[in-house]
């Protein structure tokens, strides 16, 4: 069972997703007592493959949880270890230097207690695609409406 803590609402705007991946994520104690909240946004974060087969995640913001005590506040956009086999890193490296792709985060949720994220391999779209897109989307709606 899982409960998303919140999505990414630009996803099938901006990119052809290819392929999903589920990873887990490095998080702090009052990062995870902060998305627990669901406080967070992953809009304009997206991953990187480190040159000794790690994965991270940069940009994703997480603000600092109000009713934190510490003095220490850690910064709201550091960047953060995604947890994946390195057989999956290295099939999502394999694909990403063939195709040029991007990794993208798609949503964050809670499945058994645990934070995990789903990754997205994405095509960026061009502007022809998106508004192909909207065009076609416009049509479906107003076929809707008079039939």
């Amino acid at each position: 069972m899982s409960r998303i803590i919140f999505p990414n609402k630009k996803i099938n705007l901006n990119y052809h997703v290819i392929d999903t991946y589920e990873a887990g994520i490095s998080l702090k104690g009052n990062e995870v007592k902060s998305l627990v909240s669901g406080n967070g946004n992953i809009d304009e974060s997206f991953g990187i493959i480190s040159k000794n087969k790690e994965m991270f995640l940069l940009n994703m913001y997480i603000p600092p949880f109000q009713h934190d005590s510490k003095i220490d506040k850690l910064e709201p956009t550091r960047k953060r270890k995604l947890l994946l086999n390195k057989d999956e890193i290295k099939k999502i490296d394999y694909q990403i230097k063939k195709e040029k792709l991007t990794i993208i985060p798609t949503k964050v949720y809670f499945k058994n207690d645990k934070i995990k994220i789903e990754l997205a391999i994405a095509k960026h779209k061009n502007i022809k695609d998106k508004r192909y897109d909207i065009k076609k989307r416009n049509d479906e709606r107003i076929s809707k409406k008079f039939s």
